[in-house]
């Protein structure tokens, strides 16, 4: 190996440990942020938002089991604890009203039991979850 060869793979390892250390806010906007924007508000009638939605969902356990199902958690590149610390990082950050009603954060194991499995319908199970939501407090649209 050539000294040049040498640390172009000293650099390479350097920068795989340093996104492997990154911060939720780091993690988000390197595999998140493309599809959900800066701001975490989505792509209307595309990509639902997460901003002033995610504790939402978090209130309830058919919510919480739907927010770690859908696509973008279940297939994401994030470990369990990564994806975890990212939607708690999210919920409190974008979200308003999430420091009156803040719900219990996402645990590693709880993201490690349930994203593994696919939802038959993401759209199905989102409408569900939203009529099951505003039955008991504040929900997203229906049209979410």
């Amino acid at each position: 190996m050539t000294g040049a060869t040498f640390a172009v793979a000293v650099a390479v390892a350097v920068a795989v440990c340093q996104v492997a250390n990154a911060s939720p806010a780091q993690d988000y906007m390197l595999h998140c942020m493309g599809c959900h924007g800066a701001e975490a508000q989505g792509v209307l009638g595309k990509i639902p938002p997460l901003a002033n939605a995610l504790s939402r969902f978090m209130r309830t356990p058919e919510g919480r089991d739907y927010v770690l199902r859908v696509p973008g958690a279940a297939n994401s590149a994030l470990s369990d604890a990564q994806l975890a610390a990212v939607l708690n990082w999210l919920a409190v950050t974008f979200d308003a009203n999430a420091s009156a009603s803040t719900p219990a954060p996402f645990t590693d194991e709880e993201v490690s039991r349930l994203r593994h499995t696919p939802l038959a319908s993401v759209l199905a199970a989102r409408s569900a979850v939203v009529r099951g939501l505003a039955a008991t407090g504040p929900a997203p649209p229906a049209q979410y």
